[in-house]
């Protein structure tokens, strides 16, 4: 066979071999997934189990418990003081808006009654000339009413002087003054028409007087509006100033409050991880409880995965080899078995039903994944992969598992070690052996490495030498 093909089908090999890993992987990032929830509720989270005396405990639990309440409602409250100081905030910067735009307004305000302060004083100046125009206008107007007859006499006095005149110009001058003295004659002015040249005359000079002469209303209505134009103006200045201050410290007051809601947050997390770190302790006379130490059940998974592991390295091609892995399979889950037994406490037969059955997946798994790795890279590399792998496995679920026990495990972590077959062997030995284990966490422990042993036993087939490779080895 070509080298290229084998390259591909060694490469299809190994993604169907790690499918289910990574599709156990991304539900557990997805959903969240805490190793501690093997073993205790997510809503009260517990230290990794122990057996010791339970009174010992009693006192820290209870400390620990009052604590985490009283930290829980810290914490709420403090989110209510940001919440507030938030809502405060948003309330000051709109009122900062409607400050600043108020202030621009009354210096508009303030300038436009400047100029028009400027601008009466102007009109009271034109005013007073227009009125004294108008006084001597109608002065002379209703002054004319007075003289007339005197103007009429004196007319008639001339012209009987020049009656008898002939020559061309004193007819013209007799002609002109006869017009002349019929106008003055026939010019009258009624009662109505004086009345309105008179309030014309009161008029303009009133007009005068209010844009001109200080005390009276207009004039000193001007200089009033434009004085408490540039005192509003000058008060929205200071109160803009003032409120630039409120603000500095509604903004430090936003700054310190969400410090006291972070720290009233790591409290709770620091609270937490203490009671995390507490280990949940039963006496030895308690039957209603079931109890095994993740780390007990990380050392047996990891017994198991070296066990199988070395059998899988080596060739399974005749019966007798088959059986080998069978007496290796059975007598790895038994021992297993005995060993959670043993350092376990409370277990009942379906508890151990259920480690056997999870620790011969893992086994098989290993078994297969050692026939793997011979498969892929050769008999010598192929064994030293494999124990390569499984140091790597119990190097990163034991590190995982030991993070678990006392504090919540990082989404690094928690990644690396979901991608591991040994990670759902120790998740479905803890939830099996504790009482308070997840079920969901049985289901998925045992789905992930169902699908191992089928896509393990698929890349096998996948690789599996053909007959003129057979002959010509």
């Amino acid at each position: 066979m070509k080298p290229g093909p084998i390259v591909v089908r060694r490469a299809i090999a190994a993604l169907i071999v790690a499918l289910p890993v990574l599709v156990g992987a991304i539900y557990s990032l997805a959903s969240g997934i805490d190793p501690a929830d093997t073993w205790s509720d997510s809503t009260a989270r517990a230290g990794a189990p122990t057996i010791v005396d339970d009174s010992v405990l009693v006192d820290a639990r209870r400390a620990t418990g009052e604590a985490s309440s009283q930290a829980g409602l810290l914490t709420g409250g403090t989110k209510q003081l940001v919440d507030g100081v938030g809502k405060i905030t948003g309330g000051t910067d709109d009122i900062s808006t409607a400050l600043t735009n108020g202030k621009e307004g009354t210096q508009k305000l303030s300038d436009g009654m400047t100029q028009l302060q400027a601008a009466t004083g102007q009109m009271g100046q034109g005013a007073t000339k227009v009125a004294d125009g108008v006084e001597t206008a109608v002065n002379q107007v209703t002054g004319f009413e007075a003289v007339r007859g005197q103007i009429v006499v004196a007319i008639d006095g001339y012209l009987e002087r020049i009656k008898d005149a002939q020559d061309p110009d004193t007819v013209k001058l007799r002609e002109d003054l006869g017009t002349l003295r019929q106008q003055a004659t026939t010019f009258t002015l009624d009662d109505t028409t004086k009345s309105q040249l008179e309030e014309m005359k009161t008029g303009s000079r009133e007009i005068a007087q209010q844009l001109s002469e200080p005390g009276q209303a207009y004039h000193d209505g001007i200089y009033t509006a434009t004085k408490g134009a540039q005192d509003l103006n000058a008060g929205l200045g200071k109160a803009t100033t003032d409120l630039e201050t409120a603000l500095k410290s509604v903004d430090d007051l936003r700054t310190g409050s969400a410090r006291i809601d972070t720290m009233a947050k790591n409290t709770q997390a620091k609270i937490g991880e203490i009671q995390r770190a507490l280990p949940t302790a039963q006496s030895h006379t308690d039957t209603d409880t079931r109890t095994l130490a993740p780390m007990y059940a990380v050392l047996i998974a990891a017994g198991v995965l070296f066990g199988a592991t070395i059998r899988g390295s080596g060739r399974i091609h005749t019966k007798a080899t088959l059986l080998t892995v069978v007496v290796t399979l059975v007598g790895l889950a038994v021992t297993a078995s005995l060993l959670c037994l043993m350092v376990g406490f409370g277990l009942g037969a379906g508890q151990v039903a259920g480690i056997t059955a999870i620790t011969l997946l893992l086994g098989m798994i290993s078994i297969l994944t050692g026939s793997l790795m011979v498969r892929i890279f050769g008999g010598m590399w192929g064994q030293i992969a494999a124990l390569m792998t499984a140091l790597a496995q119990v190097g990163i679920v034991g590190w995982a598992w030991n993070l678990a026990a006392t504090t919540a495990i990082p989404t690094g972590w928690l990644l690396a070690t979901s991608l591991m077959p040994l990670h759902y062997a120790t998740s479905g030995l803890v939830a099996f052996g504790n009482s308070g284990g997840s079920a969901s966490h049985i289901g998925i422990s045992l789905g992930v490495m169902i699908a191992l042993c089928v896509s393990g036993l698929a890349g096998l087939k996948l690789l599996q030498p053909t007959v003129g490779r057979r002959k010509a080895s």
